[in-house]
């Protein structure tokens, strides 16, 4: 099978890494993957390991874009003549959409990978032959929000590299809370702080990690927050990788305050067998059973997070346990064999029909 994936660019993010982390599974299975997308760090990546790609820079939404990537698009889909076109993101979603006009005969797919509010301008995500959705959460969003029949929809959830199997914890005599997030509102770095203050006062020595990276702004409130809270010495703000990260904390808090179309860190955690404690909307649900494979809170409740945390760090069994459960079902369920499967399944069943 010919596949071709398009998407706004190759940087690192979620739906980069699943576009990478499925072209070379896919290859390696016999399939050839095509992707169409802006340039980024992937880029060199996928060139080493023989993955074809055409550079269609799609991040800047303009109609000159729009008309030229068109234009472009619907030539590198002559040249290539693929079996099958998968579309991501909600612009490159609208210039397929157009360029498949031209091409009656090809089965395409869209992806839907986030909660957007912005109604009409989302409807290109819905407009594939069939569409894809990365949690159960994401498909009622489509069904309610975008009206998008419930028969056109399949959910495959995201794939983790197994590299996070082979985590290997360094040694410390304090425990590590950590959180894994861009510096955004909704993420919840505030609703963290606060309840790790709590747990501070309360006479539990921890220490924080933060990780992420974006707007400078919000990174000077969370600093001048913790320095209020007389927490510098505690709490550290680095960027680097997940695995690294993960590597460096006991317990993962994903605080978010708006819901996450898939949550990708809490899977990532998971197959690390680190304690997760989540917020229990949008797709989180889905990874955690709250009190078996980690904990789910209320969004913006300190007080409930706050007591999951002490728990975890004062019952290292039962934390244990937990971990290894949620281990269990991550290896199920959220592995990039997985993942690519059930993505090849969905093409399948369009080439049939």
């Amino acid at each position: 099978m010919k596949i071709l994936r398009v998407l706004p660019s190759m940087d690192f993010g979620g739906i980069e890494r699943g576009v990478y982390d499925f072209s070379l599974k896919a290859s390696a299975l016999g399939h050839q993957v095509v992707v169409v997308s802006g340039n980024g760090r992937f880029i060199p990546l996928l060139k080493e390991k023989g993955i074809k790609w055409h550079n269609l820079p799609m991040e800047r939404k303009n109609p000159a874009v729009f008309f030229s990537a068109c234009r472009r698009l619907k030539k590198i889909t002559e040249e290539e003549k693929p079996d099958i076109l998968h579309a991501q993101s909600r612009f490159p979603c609208w210039i397929a959409c157009r360029v498949m006009k031209s091409f009656p005969e090809m089965p395409w797919v869209t992806s839907i990978h986030n909660f957007h509010t912005a109604r009409w301008y989302s409807k290109s995500v819905g407009k594939g032959n069939l569409v894809i959705t990365v949690s159960r959460a994401l498909k009622n969003y489509a069904v309610e929000y975008l009206r998008i029949p419930e028969d056109r929809i399949r959910v495959v959830y995201n794939g983790i590299d197994v590299a996070f199997l082979n985590i290997k914890k360094t040694n410390r005599e304090t425990p590590t809370i950590g959180m894994i997030a861009r510096f955004s509102t909704w993420k919840g770095h505030f609703f963290f702080l606060e309840a790790v203050k709590k747990v501070r006062e309360e006479g539990l020595n921890v220490k924080v990690l933060i990780v992420g990276s974006g707007s400078e702004r919000y990174r000077t409130e969370l600093e001048k927050r913790i320095s209020e809270n007389r927490m510098a010495e505690a709490v550290k703000i680095v960027r680097m990788d997940g695995r690294e990260a993960l590597e460096n904390m006991d317990v993962l808090v994903v605080p978010s305050l708006e819901p996450e179309g898939f949550g990708r860190t809490v899977a990532e955690a998971q197959m690390s067998k680190t304690p997760v404690i989540g917020t229990g909307i949008g797709a989180v649900p889905e990874l955690i059973e709250d009190g078996k494979t980690g904990f789910l809170v209320e969004p913006g409740n300190t007080d409930q997070l706050a007591d999951r945390i002490r728990f975890i760090l004062t019952n290292p069994d039962a934390a244990s346990s937990i971990a290894n459960a949620a281990f269990d079902n991550a290896v199920k369920n959220f592995t990039v064999s997985h993942m690519t499967e059930k993505t090849l399944s969905v093409y399948g069943e369009l080439l049939k029909e």
